[in-house]
């Protein structure tokens, strides 16, 4: 059944909020343990590695998943979607953060400052949950097979889980209203993929799907912070398996 994993990755986003809050406070007390919700994000990042690797055997014609790849790369390029979207986050958090603040004055903020604190909050959450080859991936690969394969909402559902425990844990409980887009997006995603499954062949579906999952190790190694690819302008590649799979039989 479809939309339930998105509906468990919203409800497991204002969880990990709440608990971000809660921890900031007792992590404060002890500084030994500031960095456990990024040693998290580190684990994490090594599992999204290995069901990128694990999903990119999915391809059943090389010769697609590579041409969708360059292609995908040059067009997302060429439009530069990774500059877009970081002006666009920029641009959001400008309009409703006027303040820059530092992490540690969170709990000493007076009443205008702690709801720019929660704008904040909302905008960096939702732009790391929602915006990305992962919501992509997992929005598909769950709408296609009519909720019957979850591999990847579940490892995007404790990703974002710790993502929002690491923004809350800096900017507050405004974390937790990225559930909104969460459900807004993925699940329209998931949605679209769902109507369209039906008419997509299983070898299309499953070179945009080894696709998605090389994209997913770049993230990884990203998350790792062992390179630096531009993730969102490789997005495109996830949709070219849709046209080379019709010319090249």
């Amino acid at each position: 059944m479809i939309l339930v994993g998105t509906t468990i990755n919203a409800l497991v986003v204002v969880v990990g909020a709440l608990l971000g809050v809660l921890v900031s406070k007792l992590l404060a007390k002890s500084p030994r343990l500031v960095d456990l919700p990024q040693v998290a994000l580190k684990a994490i990042s090594l599992c999204v590695i290995f069901l990128g690797i694990q999903g990119a055997f999915d391809s059943r014609k090389p010769l697609v998943l590579i041409l969708s790849l360059v292609t995908g790369a040059i067009i997302g390029t060429i439009i530069d979607l990774d500059g877009g979207l970081q002006k666009l986050g920029t641009m959001v958090e400008k309009k409703l953060v006027k303040k820059q603040l530092p992490p540690q004055q969170m709990f000493e903020l007076d009443e205008e400052l702690a709801q720019k604190n929660v704008a904040r909050a909302f905008v960096s959450t939702t732009l790391a949950c929602c915006v990305g080859a992962l919501t992509i991936k997992a929005a598909m690969e769950s709408g296609v097979s009519n909720g019957a394969n979850q591999t990847f909402m579940y490892a995007k559902i404790v990703l974002d889980f710790v993502t929002a425990v690491v923004f809350a844990s800096s900017f507050g409980y405004g974390a937790a209203l990225a559930a909104i887009p969460i459900l807004l997006y993925q699940g329209t995603l998931e949605v679209l993929f769902n109507l369209a499954g039906p008419i997509m062949s299983d070898y299309m579906i499953a070179e945009m799907s080894a696709a998605g999952s090389i994209i997913i190790i770049a993230l990884g190694l990203n998350m790792l912070g062992a390179s630096k690819v531009k993730i969102a302008n490789l997005i495109p590649a996830m949709f070219m398996p849709i046209l080379f799979c019709l010319i090249i039989k």
